[in-house]
């Protein structure tokens, strides 16, 4: 076999123990038309590369990332862009053009948040590669992410909210807690260049739209702000492709996606939800609303809001996917 088939079959390889597929063996077989000891000689010269490692039990293998931490003391360090120039734009140097932009953006963003929004002393970034994606952690000693929503909500409504609630307004995007210096848009957009995105804080866990929400640190607090991003090394995604979904070159960031499920914790039923709803699109042209997982929704939230509110905004459109046959006929009915 050539070198560059056997590369191949060695990522093909790498993907399925990835995958947790018991059958990873006969499917490499399969899909290079291998020997079952080619495949096992495969699986030990990754295990001499130190791209896998035997763990036993019914998954018996397990990729092995390549580990690099660092800590940014704010105190001395302000500069976004020199810590990904200096520190981690050399860990990624070999990936392709548009994985490296894709990456640059995200980084740089959640590592502004960071020092700009959370008041933290002090900023643990970890970067983990293997030969199939990266993970990205980026932790923080600060106040939290939805503490310090709750806290701007409280400034600017007076009202209280929970740490749901805050993660709520990070769906949108748009929303920030310093309207001067900030638009809101660096956790709408890194969530949708990513493979995988999770903001987490207290107990609060953030994820975007298609997303399994399991949270493996249910019940334990996490004081500050936990980050993790991870992206497959050979992704096709365009950095301009994404923000072209949602960006008007004109306008700007006006188009976005609402995962109904999680925006309300549930299925919406009430006038006021409607409306807070409402509130959040202030500005857009075009809303997605995504009723995956949404099996009914109140006929007073219906009314308010597809018969009270989006006529009132002849601005907006709002499309809907994944509603049931109820939750599409509750919707007819509120637009009569």
């Amino acid at each position: 076999m050539k070198k560059q088939e056997r590369l191949e079959a060695e990522k093909f390889l790498l993907q399925c123990i990835f995958e947790e597929d018991p059958d990873f063996v006969d499917r490499t077989m399969e899909a290079f038309s291998v020997s079952r000891s080619t495949v096992y000689n495969y699986i030990n010269h990754l295990q001499d590369t130190g791209e896998l490692e035997r763990v036993g039990g019914s998954m018996p293998y397990r990729i092995v990332y390549r580990t690099t931490r660092f800590t940014i003391d704010t105190s001395k360090e302000r500069s976004e862009d020199r810590v990904y120039n200096r520190d981690i734009a050399p860990l990624l140097a070999d990936y392709p053009a548009n994985v490296q932009k894709i990456w640059r953006y995200a980084i740089t963003a959640m590592l502004n948040n960071a020092m700009e929004h959370s008041g933290a002393s002090a900023i643990v970034c970890v970067v983990s590669r293997s030969r199939l994606c990266t993970i990205v952690g980026i932790l923080d000693n600060g106040v939290g992410i939805f503490r310090r929503i709750q806290q701007s909500r409280r400034e600017e409504t007076g009202e209280s909210i929970t740490t749901a609630e805050a993660a709520s307004l990070l769906y949108t995007g748009g929303y920030t807690s310093d309207d001067d210096a900030h638009r809101g848009e660096g956790i709408f957009f890194t969530s949708r260049l990513m493979d995988h995105f999770a903001i987490r804080s207290d107990m609060q866990l953030f994820t975007p739209v298609g997303e399994d929400e399991e949270d493996e640190g249910a019940g334990e607090r996490f004081r500050g702000t936990a980050v993790q991003m991870a992206l497959n090394n050979d992704t096709d995604r365009e950095l301009s492709d994404v923000m072209a979904r949602y960006v008007d070159p004109e306008e700007g960031f006006v188009r976005t996606e609402i995962p109904v499920a999680r925006f309300f914790g549930g299925f919406p039923v009430s006038r006021s939800e409607a409306r807070y709803l409402g509130e959040r699109l202030e500005g857009f042209r075009q809303v997605t609303l995504d009723f995956a997982g949404v099996t009914e929704i109140g006929p007073d939230f219906a009314h308010e809001f597809f018969g009270v509110v989006v006529p009132r905004h002849p601005e907006l459109t709002v499309l809907t996917e994944n509603a049931t046959d109820g939750v599409a006929a509750a919707i007819r009915r509120a637009e009569r």
